[in-house]
């Protein structure tokens, strides 16, 4: 019998070992965004950038291409003018080369650079989109926290209305016993006592769904044991700091670098050149014997007419800013119709709870009465369970508006880019 009793100890203390006992909404916040599977394409994003960056710096070293070729042609270049003791031989019809090439840009007109700041402009578009995404999972929390915030209120109230009940039953058992109560009132309150526990039952499995949920989204092992603690400070936020704010600024930010380089890769590009080979004919074509050879040289590049390409191009990008603006416009629009309805919904918890306190109390004063009546035999218990389940909702209600004022400004500061 010892042994079992080990074991099952063992096992609950094994089974219970990592689970959380408490925790706050902030935590839930920081700990939601640090279990998010996409947090370390933050880190990608940087070493996808730091690539191209890179590459775009190889630009100012030299380009050096090994080349080779054997060619055989029907002609060849000849002397056909008759020189006295003078005999001019003619190249091979068969001729060959291998050669080095090399190419040194001197200057590209700020492409590389315009180019190198498109690419940190998209880098930073890229991270703070990652932000937005992240942003939105402290909706979620807020969703899961506050809902099993109110299932916890309201189970309390339930297991407080059943300890009532338990305490009516008894007296009511004495009474039936002396005669002075009926089976039937008994047994209503018996009834109303199995209903109540099958509503805390019900409440039970919902919070445990809810506590899984919240407990995948911050990978922490939540239980039905755990304790969330309610959020104490109730105040607005009145600064708007949203990151899609920073996003769209960002985002404009890139076309304009865009813009810009569209700009550059216009400019005149000077480079430098060389060639250095070895080959038959070598660079004197009418020397028909395998010689080295070599030639340097400057070059420059500028297309001078592209056919307005780069002006249509420019056009889009900056269509494209202007509907970046819209997308911002409307954000902002929706973003206060959010912030409109979420002050409202916080006015409306706060006027409510006001009149709960007084409800509450009122019902309780009917209760007591009515378990006095009940006691006495002057009503029956059909009637009593009125009343307690008249004082019962009303707790409900004030827990439930209390929870809801939490997270009305829960939901306003979340709006508003400061959870």
């Amino acid at each position: 019998m010892k042994r079992t009793l080990v074991l099952v100890y063992l096992l609950s203390a094994y089974l219970g070992y990592g689970q959380v006992s408490s925790i706050n909404l902030e935590t839930c916040y920081r700990l939601a965004r640090e279990n998010y599977p996409r947090l370390s394409d933050s880190i990608r994003h940087r070493q996808i950038s730091d690539l191209k960056l890179k590459n775009l710096g190889v630009v100012w070293n030299p380009q050096v291409n090994l080349n080779g070729q054997a060619t055989y042609q029907s002609e060849v270049t000849k002397v056909s003018i008759p020189i006295p003791g003078v005999s001019i031989p003619s190249p091979s019809k068969d001729q060959y080369k291998v050669y080095l090439d090399v190419k040194q840009t001197i200057y590209d007109g700020g492409a590389t650079q315009a180019s190198s700041l498109a690419e940190k402009s998209g880098l930073a578009a890229d991270q703070q989109s990652l932000e937005v995404e992240l942003y939105a999972l402290n909706e979620k929390v807020n969703q899961l926290y506050f809902a099993i915030l109110l299932m916890t209120e309201n189970e309390s109230i339930l297991k407080l209305k059943r300890s009532v009940l338990d305490e009516r039953i008894k007296v009511l058992e004495s009474g039936y016993k002396n005669g002075t109560v009926t089976i039937r009132d008994l047994e209503i309150l018996k009834a109303e006592r199995l209903l109540t526990d099958q509503q805390i039952g019900e409440i039970h499995s919902e919070r445990l769904a809810g506590m899984g949920s919240l407990g995948i989204l911050t990978n922490q092992a939540l239980s039905n044991n755990t304790s969330l603690a309610e959020p104490s400070v109730l105040k607005k936020s009145e600064a708007i700091s949203r990151p899609e704010l920073k996003y769209f600024d960002l985002l404009g930010s890139k076309i304009d670098q865009n813009s810009l380089l569209l700009q550059k890769a216009r400019n005149p590009k000077l480079f430098g050149f060389g060639q250095a080979g070895y080959g038959r004919p070598g660079l004197n074509m009418l020397k028909n014997t395998f010689d080295p050879y070599y030639l340097v040289g400057l070059g420059m590049s500028w297309n001078i007419l592209d056919w307005k390409q780069t002006g249509r191009s420019r056009e889009i990008l900056e269509v494209q800013k202007q509907m970046i603006g819209n997308q911002r416009a409307t954000f902002d629009q929706n973003l206060s119709i959010a912030l409109f309805r979420s002050g409202e919904a916080i006015n409306k918890a706060e006027q409510l709870l006001k009149i709960d306190e007084q409800l509450v109390a009122l019902r309780e004063n009917i209760a007591k009465h009515s378990a006095s009546q009940l006691e006495n035999g002057t009503i029956t218990s059909a009637d009593y369970i009125v009343d307690l389940n008249a004082v019962t909702q009303a707790n409900i209600n004030r827990k439930s508006h209390k929870v809801q004022l939490l997270q009305a400004v829960a939901n306003y500061n979340t709006l508003a880019g400061k959870p």
